[in-house]
């Protein structure tokens, strides 16, 4: 989809990052034999106060040998998350860069017919972006899910994620090329069009000529007629 990075880098207390995340699937699935019959589940995702979002509700994928853990949940969905991360400026020292927590929480649900009902929570996973530091390449991740509910002998379910950075340019690119492509195939159109009318009036002007003989040529048999007769 979306390749590169277009954010600040400067070493600043805070950096603005702009991310796609793109949320794969949940596998193992179920953890239990009482999870089998799930008509639909979401994913609700949450960073601070202002950016959330949900998933659309999809049904899980399950063998039909009846065994726990062989199934998963297909998502395939992404969104855009634009954030700050603050500079931990106490830690001094060493190569690397070191950031606040900053959190982002994906809860499954199964949800309620009821749509003003939030559902029943199943897991939940706690990502904190400030570990990744500044993403200059996409990279896929699995991350444990916590279970609402612990279960035994099972395997653990997982979140399967894609983080990228979303370039900008790359956009402003892609938007470039359509109008381009938009011009170009309106010229072709303006083109054809003025095509046609040249013809028509070139069809219009031999016709009118045409007419134009036939009169010249009656009006000099008429007066030719008067002329014998005088």
């Amino acid at each position: 989809m979306v390749l590169g990075l277009r954010t600040n880098t400067r070493k600043g207390p805070s950096a603005q990052l702009d991310y796609i995340i793109h949320i794969k699937e949940v596998k193992p699935w179920p953890p239990s034999q009482s999870l089998r019959n799930l008509r639909g589940v979401l994913i609700q995702w949450e960073n601070g106060d202002r950016n959330s979002g949900l998933t659309n509700q999809v049904v899980p994928l399950l063998d039909t040998g009846g065994d726990v853990g062989d199934g998963r949940i297909e998502f395939d969905e992404s969104f855009r998350l634009q954030f700050l991360l603050l500079r931990d400026m106490s830690v001094k020292g060493g190569d690397g860069e070191t950031f606040q927590k900053n959190c982002i929480e994906f809860n499954l649900y199964e949800p309620k017919r009821d749509k003003t009902v939030k559902g029943q929570l199943l897991g939940m996973v706690v990502l904190d972006l400030a570990d990744y530091g500044l993403v200059k390449e996409s990279f896929s991740i699995s991350v444990p899910i916590k279970c609402k509910r612990t279960y035994r002998n099972t395997a653990q379910p997982l979140l399967f994620l894609k983080i990228q950075p979303f370039e900008k340019s790359r956009t402003s690119s892609s938007s470039k090329d359509s109008l381009m492509r938009e011009a170009l195939m309106d010229r072709n159109h303006f083109e054809c069009v003025s095509t046609l009318m040249r013809e028509e009036y070139a069809e219009e002007a031999e016709v009118a000529s045409y007419n134009t003989d036939d009169v010249v040529s009656s009006h000099s048999i008429v007066s030719g007629h008067y002329f014998f007769s005088s």
